[in-house]
């Protein structure tokens, strides 16, 4: 049932390899300051201290609570210790992100080569490996574990057939809990993944019922445990209904505006930050045709989380882009693929354009670490979440362009910025005047190699630049390879159909 042809596979094994060192080759090497990752590396850690101290009867230290729980803290387990084998937890810690990331993008190439041509599936995954917020993520590390369970779940459910025997209904049922508990909001998903369920079993329930009871009961432990788990971090912060109830919307036309605004939205709409997915908008009702379930999958996992992000008052924060909808990127992709099969160069020239766009605008978040602009607007005065979400001044995307374009001239020397704002129609009486800032200091790049290069190295550090060098000559080849495997590949199978044809004929 899971078996993919052998020449896909390896296709997909050098797709994997190529895309993770070609976000290695641009990693900072370190999840310091990256929100709540932090706390997961504090967490894990201490976990694993909690079992060595217990192995060898010492006292038991008080254990760390991360806010999302310990389930996906064990995802996190073996690349901090890893990290410790080899250079630092912290380190170990951000190869992760990397590599859940490039298999994401691997998995979103399987389920593609299934629905469409060769071509067709290798453009979408590069598209959506460089065009989108998959690459910036891929360094920041928050969503990605849940965005790859929940596609991983939607693959197992919808892609490979009834699921027979007892060994892969229990594999769908794990994979489906642990796709709602890697966040505490994934709950909030649940009718999709019901749907997952009654598409598995909807023609032969009654014959399956036992599996379909554990199955059902496997997912609903798993949310039980998450909820249980998830109170120790929440209890001693007063509690999460608490602590979200101040960002909650004051007025239910906020709830129209807010959902509008989490595609659409200048400063954090999704179609910005991954433009390739404009194109998906106009493929819904043709792939819905196709391929009904990917496509009832799809919208009711988006439904499920833009409705929950649509109560919020700031449905992102300062934050790369709109890092909720992160998980909702491989899904839309999916349904461009179901829509249109085969690549034809008039017709989907806009697919290439916005793919082009969406790598310039992925590469300024990736280039950057995300909590400049949070800095710069401290700096500044400015720093409040109306600014963040809806003022061009603080454009996430403007403002990394105007940093990369002071690198890119070099030099030491201060450069000073006024983020100042249009009074209308003049200021009012006694308003202080626009705060300046040094952007000097938020030009340098997060990359280890490129902050690596300018200086003596040793130690650590050369094993970090030796890394990462290796990976900005091995990465690019590898998907150099990838393309001219999949050109041969579908060169193949057109003059296969023709041959069947001619013979027919």
């Amino acid at each position: 049932m899971l078996k993919v042809p052998t020449p896909v596979r390896r296709t997909a094994l050098l797709l994997f390899l190529g895309v993770s060192l070609c976000y290695m080759s641009m990693a900072p090497g370190t999840v310091g300051g990256r929100g709540y990752v932090n706390e997961e590396l504090d967490s894990g850690s201490r976990m694993l201290e909690i079992f060595n101290t217990w192995i060898k009867g010492r006292p038991v230290p008080p254990m760390l609570w991360a806010r999302h729980g310990p389930i996906p803290i064990l995802f996190d387990l073996p690349f901090i210790k890893l990290g410790k084998l080899l250079i630092s937890p912290d380190f170990g810690m951000s190869l992760e992100p990397v590599l859940v990331t490039a298999l994401l993008v691997t998995l979103l190439f399987l389920w593609l080569r299934k629905l469409c041509s060769p071509g067709m599936s290798l453009l979408l995954s590069l598209t959506a490996a460089f065009g989108t917020m998959f690459w910036p993520y891929a360094y920041l590390g928050m969503e990605t574990k849940q965005s790859l369970f929940v596609m991983l779940a939607g693959y197992l459910g919808l892609a490979v057939g009834k699921i027979r025997g007892w060994p892969r209904v229990l594999l769908f049922a794990v994979v489906c809990g642990l796709a709602l508990t890697m966040k505490a909001t994934g709950i909030v998903m649940w009718p999709a993944f019901a749907y997952l369920i009654y598409v598995q079993f909807r023609d032969d329930w009654r014959s399956r019922l036992p599996q379909l009871l554990v199955t059902a009961g496997i997912v609903a432990g798993f949310l039980a445990v998450g909820w249980w788990s998830q109170h120790f971090y929440w209890d001693a912060s007063g509690g999460g209904v608490n602590n979200i109830r101040p960002w909650m919307i004051k007025s239910p036309f906020q709830l129209f505006t807010n959902t509008i605004g989490m595609f659409g939205s200048p400063s954090k709409g999704l179609l910005i930050y991954a433009p390739v997915l404009i194109v998906s908008l106009f493929s819904l009702a043709r792939a819905f045709r196709a391929h009904r379930d990917v496509v009832v999958f799809a919208s009711t996992v988006i439904t499920c989380t833009v409705g929950f992000l649509s109560l919020l008052t700031y449905g992102s924060d300062e934050v790369w882009g709109p890092r909720y909808m992160h998980l909702a990127i491989a899904p839309l992709t999916l349904c461009i693929g179901a829509a249109w099969p085969r690549f034809h160069w008039l017709r989907h020239a806009p697919v290439v354009l916005l793919s082009i766009i969406g790598v310039v605008i992925s590469f300024l978040g990736a280039f950057y670490y995300y909590g400049i602009l949070d800095f710069a607007m401290k700096e500044s005065g400015q720093n409040t979440m109306e600014w963040i979400n809806g003022d061009p001044v603080w454009n996430d995307i403007m403002f990394n362009a105007r940093l990369f374009a002071l690198w890119m001239e070099g030099g030491d020397a201060p450069v000073v910025w006024t983020p100042a704002h249009l009074w209308v129609w003049e200021p009012p009486a006694g308003a202080a005047p626009w705060g300046t800032v040094n952007l000097r200091p938020y030009s340098n790049p997060q990359a280890a190699l490129l902050n690596l290069w300018k200086g003596p190295i040793d130690g650590p550090s050369l094993t970090l630049f030796r890394l990462f060098f290796v990976s900005l000559l091995a990465g690019p080849l590898l998907l150099i390879w990838t393309v001219l495997r999949t050109f041969k590949e579908g060169r193949n199978r057109a003059l296969s159909k023709l041959w069947e044809r001619t013979a027919m004929g």
